[in-house]
């Protein structure tokens, strides 16, 4: 009945079952589990047992695995499984029909997902927020200039830049020194910092460092825009209009999407997925990250080192190093004492050594005193705590700053108002020198270091006055002193300050807050001012931020609907969503404006703070759904910015909903690990964390509690401890979110190099174990999300707008309203990103937008 036995290789089981087993005759009807399976079997003539035990058996679990979505719900009985869709006025559990399509990104069904995207587009591209509407990303027709370096540019090559040599190179002891110098000497007897042949003695220093933008004209500029203006006929505006949602309809929609992310079942599906994406990232490198790194080997001449990297937010207020502002304070001391820099209200000049004495026109106190380290603790908690949230963004009057400040208060008062404001007597130029010195100086030496640069917009006009314009003001500083660089763009940050502003009288409702801002900028685009205009095609977007120190008052229960000429309540602050869509709302006017005059426009971004926000209930809160703040302001990002979030703690502390949504729509975050530890101490009670168990058999239990700190309580008397592993940059970057390093404020993070941005990039390096591969994505995702012309990211990563014709290349989408492509079918060269890594991120990415249209 059975011929031949079957013949196996040496394996665990007894020798006696390979006498059992034959090969059954060739017209037997035996069932096989596969057609592969099948095939195989006619195609040897011997088989064993070990052959048998791996036969393919094709199941739905299987199907599910070569989609990358293993991961299903067994349905409630006692739920109802109707639809989720953003337009139920009560959170169901979803389910979702099965997409009939492979292309993941296209309109399948109107699910949860689905429709919020198309929500999302509503509100980006009718404010002109996408990169397709903004003009800098048109190769063809945008003006870049300055005219671009050329390709081997380097700053030591560069003759213009070389710095002129102290007119003798002898050593200190040989410089020849006259009698008025030796009795400037002994008349001052001021400390030098550097040494003499290093740096600088009495009049005779070192030129100011070099750098690129002192060699800019504003009218050779103004020249060669007209000339490409008429070149591509671009001298008649256009007039095209875009409508926006009402503010009715987005608090609907933001009501809504609340509402869907406190769905118990959809946020258990976006847990496990989150879990998923993290161990299958784990998974890959365990398989891949040899192959990765030869990969990187086989790029030549690239390397993290000379990939270019963008710093997203560097703060302006600081920019600096403590210890490099407390020496230049320090130089300053020594060349010029006698320099009136502060005028007070009855005319009063004061002089800069008066700054360090007792009495004379100052204070009869104890002076600050004048060590080796001027720029100290005290100092800085004062500077971040009480300066920067009152005295920096509202204009107060002498009389009421002596009577609030007293003694050293008033003596910080002074250094801050002298050394870091362009708003001053002397006309921002020590702030100038400063910015010149220790950031255009140092990013362009070193090429491949960029920066976002963010200065707070300071509320200084009256009310409804344009008079005193803050935004020709900074164009005017920036101009005055050549601050244009290469390696540097603007953001603008507009604080929450309508309460303070209403208690001072400066504005009677909220529209007069809105006024104060948008009025001075409009009244500029219509005026030929050029320094203006130059200004604003380096200005990348407008920042919320939202701050533990805004106020939050809340005696006056006003309807939220009210409109913003309505809104009074006391000087109460309006929400996070009425700031949000009230500036939506401007910027969508201001964008149609220059979209329509072919000049770039600005895009949204806002901050969430981490730590207070969560406690208090946001007042647009309804009876049917109740939120923090914290959620408010996430939701609000995901709706109306397209330039991400700032800050990376409340993402991960939020709903795993909005968590899974930040993923698929590849929102950019930017992360601070070092600025998030290197903070200090501060003014403002914080919240120590005491510590959770876990239960390392339930895996979603243990990603729940990595995610959420829950048992906080607020502890007085111990100052809150960060740490590394407190930061979800790591964990966010494994999953795969659209994530970027960002050195913030180098003044507060204790920087001890004069390459903050590289001493971010190494600390995360060294802490979380990145490799060249991790190092080389984060400063691609950096480039990719820039405010930068479309040229220079076409130049330095090889992404563009728009791809061409008939060919097939790597593309991304970013916020889910752009979409990069590869100018080239290998872009390796320019970034140095391995091509297994980039493919593993869109593939997952296009497998989880396959999953979300499944029943689950």
């Amino acid at each position: 009945m059975y011929t031949d036995l079957l013949e196996r290789a040496p394996s665990l089981l007894l020798d006696d079952y390979q006498h059992n087993a034959v090969i059954p005759r060739k017209n037997s009807e035996a069932p096989i589990s596969s057609h592969d399976a099948g095939q195989l079997l006619t195609n040897k003539k011997f088989l064993s047992i070990d052959d048998t035990d791996m036969i393919d058996l094709r199941t739905v679990f299987d199907d599910q695995m070569l989609r990358g979505s293993p991961m299903y719900f067994d349905s409630d009985p006692e739920e109802n499984n109707d639809p989720v869709t953003l337009k139920d006025t009560k959170p169901r559990p979803s389910r979702i029909s099965v997409p009939s399509t492979a292309d993941c990104y296209g309109d399948i069904n109107m699910n949860i997902f689905n429709e919020l995207r198309v929500i999302r587009q509503k509100y980006i591209k009718g404010s002109f927020q996408d990169c397709v509407s903004d003009m800098k990303n048109d190769l063809d027709k945008w003006l870049v200039y300055p005219k671009p370096l050329p390709k081997f540019w380097k700053f030591e090559k560069d003759n213009r830049l070389k710095e002129k040599v102290l007119q003798s190179t002898a050593s200190s002891s040989e410089i020849d020194l006259t009698l008025n110098d030796l009795k400037k000497v002994n008349n001052h007897g001021y400390f030098y910092p550097h040494n003499i042949d290093e740096e600088y003695f009495l009049g005779r220093k070192k030129e100011n460092p070099h750098y690129t933008g002192e060699y800019f004209n504003i009218y050779l500029y103004k020249k060669a825009n007209h000339k490409n203006m008429v070149k591509h006929s671009l001298l008649g505006p256009r007039n095209e209009s875009r409508s926006i949602p009402t503010f009715k309809e987005f608090k609907h929609d933001l009501t809504n999407l609340i509402k869907a992310s406190q769905t118990d079942k959809i946020n258990r599906v976006s847990e496990r997925r989150l879990v998923y994406l993290k161990d299958k990232f784990e998974l890959f490198q365990l398989l891949k990250q040899k192959s990765e790194i030869l990969e990187n080997k086989h790029v030549p001449y690239r390397d993290f080192y000379n990939s270019r990297k963008v710093d997203l937010d560097l703060l302006l207020s600081g920019c600096m190093g403590r210890r490099q502002l407390s020496e230049y304070i320090w130089e300053k001391l020594n060349n010029e004492p006698d320099r009136i820099v502060y005028i007070t209200e009855d005319d009063q000049p004061i002089r800069l050594n008066q700054f360090f004495e007792n009495g004379i026109n100052v204070d009869k106190c104890v002076c600050i005193p004048a060590g080796l380290k001027l720029i100290d603790d005290d100092f800085l908690e004062w500077y971040k705590d009480v300066y920067l949230v009152s005295y920096h963004l509202l204009r107060a009057t002498e009389s009421s700053i002596r009577n609030s400040l007293k003694g050293k208060h008033y003596r910080y008062y002074l250094l801050a108002k002298t050394f870091l404001e362009f708003d001053n007597y002397i006309d921002g130029e020590y702030f100038a020198e400063i910015f010149t010195r220790f950031c255009l100086h140092t990013l362009e030496k070193s090429k491949y270091q960029l920066a976002q640069v963010s200065v707070d917009y300071q509320y200084t006009n009256e009310k409804g006055s344009t008079s005193d314009n803050w935004w020709l003001k900074f164009s005017n500083w920036l101009m005055r002193y050549n601050l244009i660089s290469y390696n540097i763009r603007w953001n603008i940050r507009i604080s929450r300050c309508y309460s303070p502003l209403f208690a001072l009288g400066k504005v009677g409702n909220f529209q007069d807050f809105i006024n104060l801002i948008f009025d001075p900028l409009l009244e500029a685009m219509n005026s030929d001012d050029i320094k203006f205009q130059f200004a604003m095609r380096n200005i990348c977007s407008l920042d919320l931020v939202i701050n533990q120190t805004d106020d939050y008052l809340w005696k006056v229960f006003e309807d939220t609907d009210l409109e913003p000429s309505k809104w009074v309540a006391g000087g109460d602050n309006p929400t996070i969503s009425q700031y949000m869509y009230s500036i939506f709302d401007k910027l969508s006017e201001i964008n149609r404006l220059r979209h329509n005059c072919f000049q770039n426009t600005i895009i949204l971004r806002s901050y969430c703070c981490p730590y207070i926000t969560k406690n208090r209930t946001s007042q647009f809160s309804t009876t049917d759904v109740i939120f923090n703040e914290q959620i408010e302001s996430l939701a609000c990002n995901l709706l109306l910015c397209n330039g991400g979030l700032l800050q990376s703690e409340p993402i991960w502390e939020a709903p795993p909903l909005f968590l899974y949504m930040y993923y698929l729509f590849q929102v950019p975050i930017v992360v601070s690990p070092l600025s998030s530890v290197s903070h200090g101490t501060s003014l403002i009670e914080d919240y120590r964390d005491l510590g959770t168990q876990t239960d390392e058999r339930n895996i979603e239990k243990n990603f729940v509690t990595e995610r959420r700190e829950e048992n906080k309580l607020r502890n007085l008397t111990i100052i809150d401890g960060r740490s590394y592993n407190k930061n979800p940059f790591m964990s966010l970057f494994k999953i795969g979110f659209k994530v970027s390093l960002s050195s913030e404020s180098v003044l507060f993070n204790s920087s001890y190099t004069q390459e903050p941005m590289m001493e971010e990039y190494s600390v995360a390096a060294s802490i979380y174990l990145l490799n060249a591969a991790d190092l080389c994505e984060l400063s691609r995702n950096s480039v990719l999300v820039s405010g930068y012309d479309g040229w220079y990211k076409s130049h330095w990563i090889g992404a563009v707008i728009k791809k061409k014709q008939d060919e097939e290349v790597m593309s991304e989408p970013i916020g889910m309203t752009d979409v990069w492509y590869d100018k080239d079918q290998d872009t390796r060269e320019r970034h140095n990103v391995p091509f297994l890594r980039r493919h593993f991120r869109n593939e997952t990415l296009a497998q989880e937008w396959i999953f979300t249209q499944d029943d689950f």
